[in-house]
């Protein structure tokens, strides 16, 4: 487990992703329907959650501000989901099946 974790951390690295966190999906099986690790892998064992800061310029912008902030998130976006696809292909290269989920 710790060599995974080692390879994601890296790839996080490598991609400006500088906060993630991995937590057993049985603590969030209380959540709603349809927001429940459980309602997309029955045999989830962990959730991984990444985020990446916004610059605080683009919400302080006078011009734009919308046009502004919708760029950024389209940027963002891109970048997690292609990340979050290199994950789960490492986690099924170990023999166990993720399902990235996006947005």
């Amino acid at each position: 487990m710790e060599k995974i974790f080692e390879e994601m951390t890296n790839l996080f690295a490598r991609n400006n992703i500088p906060i993630f966190g991995i937590t057993s999906a049985k603590s969030l099986e209380n959540e709603p329907s349809g927001y429940r690790p459980s309602d997309m892998l029955a045999s989830g064992k962990s959730v991984l959650c990444l985020g990446i800061p916004v610059p605080k310029g683009i919400f302080k912008c006078q011009e734009k501000s919308e046009w502004m902030y919708w760029r950024a998130a389209n940027i963002y976006y891109r970048n997690i989901d292609m990340v979050l696809m290199q994950v789960a292909r490492i986690i099924e290269e170990r023999g166990e099946t993720a399902v990235p989920v996006f947005g």
